[in-house]
């Protein structure tokens, strides 16, 4: 009995020791759950608290983002030209409609001039190259002197120097006919034509300071239209002029008064000046929003336009506290200069020269500029001695090419820009201009400019009876090779990248500009040798030049290519 009540005694105590623990373990747990619950709590709090901060900072940051973007669309917005600019653009405009006047006129008073002081058509030849003789010498050093000199300080240079120097022509030629010697008449020439390769170079540093990068095309093109304007003005107003000056210029009363329409298109070029003075500066007094450091490039660019191999070393321009804008790069001209000659000595001279494309475009530049130089040389010459019309005719009957020369780079490049668009809708590559199509527009575009002119000036050599006849092909011949804007005129730009294109565009250039000054004086001598055989002169120059144009075309089609080279 008593082991029997023993067991039971300790399976009662193992049973209570039991049911002990249990009321433990459930106070342990209910300790611990209400800790969690606790603490469950207090991250709930910090989570509400958390959410609280991010949705305070989302708030702030997206207010600050807008303002920001509103800030930007606003800044972005007030990108305009500031109103202190219009009297600079004004002159630009001006001085581009003298230079061409100057330009211009020597090839319609080269008629009087010769006829007084007996001239032979090489020397007529010889005077009207050496304008383009200057320029060609002066125009990549002038291009880089931008980048050291006040755009302002050199235009005034240049403008005073060749208003001088068309001053001083009378002069030149007066002691040019004493004794023989042309060297007087050609070095002032020379000095007109290196003084106005100033213009270009000089413009595109000041409009790069001014203009926004959206409206600089516009701008430019206002500025350009001078030129042409410049042109059509010289054979309207330069005749007229003349026939007020006769005998009140210093030249017998039977001559027509040349001297003094040089006199006043000098004067007109030192008044120009006044302005100038005045008013022109290198750039505004506060960044007007005209760009960005950070965008800016330092490399070698042109205006990639007419015949400009000039050359002007774009530098970045930042805002200082002080709020003038200043070069990124201070460190002065010397600095700028060794800018200069680093850019110049990392060019791929090597892989330009080795290229196909750049040998197909430079030979069709010069092949262009071969017959368009002899042309604005020597039209009115033309008319005069086949058609027998005076100063006065012969100019007149020489504005119509000039306009049809307008209307053709106009078209052009409208035109290329059409069928580009349009031949690379047709492909199956979303949109994107293939190389392949963009080469074949650009040799379409060449030839056109190239065996256009050529067929108008072989119909040309057989010289028509009519004097209207010639001006029709002549008008064909100028306004065709103008089409070369959608030729080799944009190929720079498909050939290199940003940082080599106007070196490239240079390149090709500056031989054209040395062909087209050889040819004026080699139609001067072709004229000379064959003066003895009525018209057979005209004939040869005519054929002559449209072969040159045939043997340029087919270059650039066997030679171009629209793949990019140099980057």
């Amino acid at each position: 009995l008593r082991s029997q009540y023993g067991h039971k005694r300790y399976a009662v105590q193992q049973q209570l020791e039991e049911e002990s623990r249990l009321e433990k373990t459930d106070a342990i747990i209910t300790d611990v759950d209400e800790d969690s619950l606790a603490s469950i709590d207090t991250t709930t709090q910090s989570l509400q608290t958390t959410d609280a901060i991010i949705t305070d900072v989302d708030e702030d940051s997206l207010a600050s983002s807008n303002d920001t973007t509103t800030q930007s669309l606003q800044a972005t917005s007030e990108q305009t030209i500031p109103p202190e600019f219009y009297p600079i653009l004004a002159l630009c405009f001006c001085v581009t409609l003298l230079s061409a006047l100057d330009r211009v006129a020597m090839s319609i008073a080269i008629l009087p001039i010769s006829s007084e002081f007996g001239y032979s058509e090489t020397i007529k030849g010889q005077i009207s190259s050496a304008v383009s003789y200057g320029y060609g010498a002066a125009i990549l050093p002038i291009g880089l002197a931008v980048s050291v000199v006040s755009s302002r300080l050199l235009m005034i240079i240049g403008v005073c120097l060749w208003s001088l120097a068309t001053l001083g022509t009378p002069i030149m030629a007066e002691l040019s006919s004493n004794g023989n010697i042309l060297l007087p008449l050609l070095s002032i020439r020379a000095i007109m034509g290196a003084a106005e390769a100033v213009v270009l170079p000089t413009m595109q540093r000041i409009l790069a300071n001014w203009v926004p990068p959206e409206k600089k095309a516009t701008t430019l093109a206002i500025i350009l239209s001078g030129f042409q304007l410049g042109t059509v003005c010289a054979y309207l107003v330069s005749p007229w002029l003349m026939d007020q000056m006769s005998g009140l210029d210093g030249g017998a009363a039977d001559i027509e008064g040349w001297r003094g329409m040089f006199y006043i298109y000098g004067v007109a070029g030192l008044v120009w000046l006044l302005p100038w003075y005045f008013l022109a500066k290198d750039s505004p007094s506060a960044n007007n929003n005209i760009g960005s450091a950070e965008d800016c490039t330092e490399t070698l660019v042109n205006t990639m336009i007419e015949d400009d191999a000039s050359l002007v070393f774009q530098e970045c321009l930042v805002e200082s506290d002080a709020g003038e804008i200043t070069k990124d790069n201070a460190g002065g001209a010397f600095k700028r200069i060794q800018d200069i000659q680093l850019l110049v000595q990392s060019a791929p001279w090597s892989d330009f020269l080795r290229s196909r494309g750049v040998w197909g475009m430079m030979l069709a530049h010069g092949a262009k500029n071969f017959e368009l130089y002899n042309l604005l040389a020597w039209t009115p010459t033309f008319f005069n001695q086949q058609y027998g019309l005076n100063t006065k005719e012969s100019a007149l009957f020489s504005i119509g090419p000039s306009i049809c020369g307008m209307i053709g780079g106009l078209t052009a490049g409208n035109l290329a820009d059409f069928m580009l668009v349009k031949l690379s809708s047709g492909d199956s590559n979303n949109g994107i201009v293939t190389t392949e199509t963009r080469t074949n527009v650009r040799k379409i575009f060449q030839s056109v400019a190239l065996f256009g002119p050529a067929t108008c000036l072989f119909l040309l050599s057989s010289l028509p009876e009519k004097a209207t006849t010639a001006q029709i092909l002549l008008g064909g011949a100028v306004g065709l090779q103008a089409m070369d804007a959608a030729g080799f005129g944009a190929a720079t730009q498909e050939k290199a990248g940003e940082r080599w294109a106007g070196l490239l565009y240079s390149l090709t250039s500056l031989p054209g500009v040395m062909i087209g000054s050889i040819s004026v004086s080699v139609t001067g001598q072709i004229l000379d040798m064959m003066s003895s055989e009525e018209g057979s002169g005209w004939t040869t120059v005519f054929q002559l030049n449209s072969m040159v144009c045939v043997v340029g075309a087919f270059c650039f089609l066997f030679l171009y290519d629209s793949k990019k080279e140099f980057d």
